[in-house]
């Protein structure tokens, strides 16, 4: 088996990891080059999951727990896509809300699984939002987790850069410099496919990889992952058709209403609705103005709606908020499935963590 180039992307909740991969994977087929990547839940039923396979790419899902606490399951997963694609380009993406990258995924990586995997420099994908705030308030209250992925990033990526004038762009850029020296700084917008190809360029060819490390306190780490409560729903339709096109644009507006009705701090809230001929994905990222409404053309058998929130709430307040927007949303249809998981993600406990960085 061919040795797969592996990419790995984090960021915290709701940075665009899955549509920056989304692009990447577009951009390197088009170069010819063979890719698939590897999803990461603490449940299974993801929205990333099955948007990421809609063009008919490879895709292996490890749900369950993190990369870094299932690094069998990571591997196992890496190898799969790696087999399929004789080798080729893995984009991965863990858990928004895990940090510690470096030295529980890429020194292991460096120093055991050589074979499996030529590693890339570690992404970290930050919007200008939640950077400023890192930058001004570093490792205080919920910047924390993003605060240390942004500590032990070999490049730092800016997303949402169309939100930015050039000004806002170049100040922000010194800023992140000012206060992450170590890592290289670059700006990408997938609205506006901007950047992308350049920052692939980076990592194809990029051999700093693995060389900082965040001084991570798992006591705060597991209470800042504690902190939102997360839901992954099904439910699925019968009977007669109804306005799939009004119900997708009522649930994203209910929902954006809700959380900030509530002064709720949003992760992400995604949502896949297939009518069996169409689909709708609806992106959730904070403010209602940040909300994103996708529609594609697609064949499938079953009517059904996937919802996955991570909301800073507890998780039975949670599963209340979506099931009403759901109802509301969906008053016209006949409801014949639910099946609903709600949790707290445990503490950490990765499979490695190595105490030094590997050559």
């Amino acid at each position: 088996m061919n040795r797969t180039k592996l990419i790995l992307v984090g960021g915290f909740l709701g940075a665009g990891k899955t549509s920056l991969l989304m692009s990447a994977a577009e951009i390197l087929k088009k170069r010819g080059i063979k890719v698939g990547l590897v999803t990461n839940d603490q449940a299974s039923g993801l929205v990333d999951t099955a948007y990421l396979q809609e063009d008919g790419n490879i895709v292996e899902e490890v749900s369950g727990s993190c990369f870094c606490c299932n690094f069998p399951g990571f591997i196992e997963a890496v190898q799969t896509v790696a087999e399929k694609n004789d080798g080729g380009v893995t984009l991965a993406e863990p858990v928004g809300s895990c940090t510690d990258l470096s030295m529980t995924i890429l020194q292991p990586l460096k120093d055991q699984y050589r074979n499996v995997a030529d590693t890339a420099p570690l992404t970290v994908l930050g919007d200008p939002r939640r950077l400023r705030r890192n930058i001004r308030d570093r490792k205080i209250g919920e910047n924390y987790i993003s605060s240390c992925q942004f500590d032990e990033a070999d490049i730092i990526l800016i997303s949402k850069t169309d939100l930015l004038g050039e000004s806002e762009l170049d100040q922000l850029i010194r800023d992140i410099r000012d206060a992450w020296p170590e890592a290289k700084v670059m700006a990408v917008s997938t609205k506006e496919n901007r950047g992308i190809e350049e920052w692939l360029d980076a990592v194809l060819e990029g051999t700093s990889v693995g060389k900082n490390r965040a001084d991570v306190d798992y006591d705060i780490y597991a209470a800042g992952e504690a902190a939102y409560g997360w839901l992954n729903a099904t439910f699925t339709f019968g009977g007669a058709s109804f306005d799939f096109d009004r119900a997708a644009e009522k649930l994203l507006d209910g929902m954006a209403e809700t959380f900030d009705g509530q002064n709720l701090e949003v992760g992400h809230v995604k949502f896949l609705l297939d009518s069996g001929r169409f689909q709708w994905i609806g992106n959730l990222t904070g403010r209602k103005e940040t909300a994103m409404l996708r529609k594609s053309g697609h064949e499938t058998e079953e009517k059904k709606l996937v919802v996955n929130a991570r909301v800073e709430t507890s998780p039975l307040k949670l599963q209340d908020l979506v099931l009403d927007a759901v109802r509301n949303a969906f008053s016209d249809a006949a409801v014949t499935g639910t099946e609903i998981r709600t949790l707290i993600p445990g503490r950490p406990n990765p499979t490695w963590r190595y105490d030094h960085i590997v050559a």
